[in-house]
């Protein structure tokens, strides 16, 4: 698997080595093939806005987007998957207010925004409970192969709890930050060769 990591933030310093080992093991996880590329950008809440605002037509930062990729594998035997996209500025808001890390922030988004490359959502109620899950199976995986060592006893929140605290009531709608498109059994978008956003 190849995860190619951009850092275009200067707010923050992070272990990118263990970052893409996080990522790694999420593709893992979720029975990705080897020959797997992901893209990761960590950035500041002006370069997300922008892209906020170009693909979704809201000009406000976000948590994370995600851009998956319908292409077929390329020559060189790769097949890309997408680009996840991090505001490491609105992660560390987000930590401060749940009242734990900034790297176990951005470890709960980049699972997030995994999860939408392989087409899970959470349009519906349906849908946000069935991501959740997949989002908490995905945190006790890390945790039990201790790759969440040190993030995730910085503060009194766990990444399980994290998940729980995301969840939201039946019936009310996905904030603009978090949501997306896909459906039931995560499907992908049809093989256009293009972007689609999801964040």
């Amino acid at each position: 698997m190849e995860i190619l990591i951009s850092n275009r933030q200067k707010k923050s310093k992070f272990n990118i080595s263990r970052i893409r080992s996080i990522a790694v093991e999420i593709l893992r996880f979720e029975d990705a093939p080897d020959n797997v590329e992901l893209s990761i950008v960590l950035c500041d809440d002006d370069f997300i806005q922008k892209l906020n605002n170009d693909y979704l037509g809201h000009n406000r930062p976000t948590d994370v987007l995600s851009f998956p990729i319908e292409d077929d594998e390329l020559e060189t035997g790769v097949r890309a998957i997408g680009d996840v996209v991090i505001s490491v500025e609105t992660a560390a808001r987000q930590a401060e207010k749940l009242s734990h890390s900034i790297g176990l922030e951005v470890a709960f988004l980049l699972i997030h925004g995994i999860l939408h490359l392989q087409g899970y959502d959470h349009d519906t109620r349906g849908e946000q409970l069935r991501m959740r899950d997949r989002e908490a199976a995905i945190c006790r995986y890390l945790c039990d192969r201790k790759l969440l060592k040190g993030l995730e006893t910085e503060g009194p929140a766990t990444l399980i709890a994290r998940v729980e605290k995301k969840a939201r009531p039946a019936g009310r709608k996905p904030s603009p930050d978090a949501g997306t498109q896909a459906s039931e059994k995560p499907k992908r978008a049809g093989k256009t060769g293009g972007r689609h956003l999801n964040g």
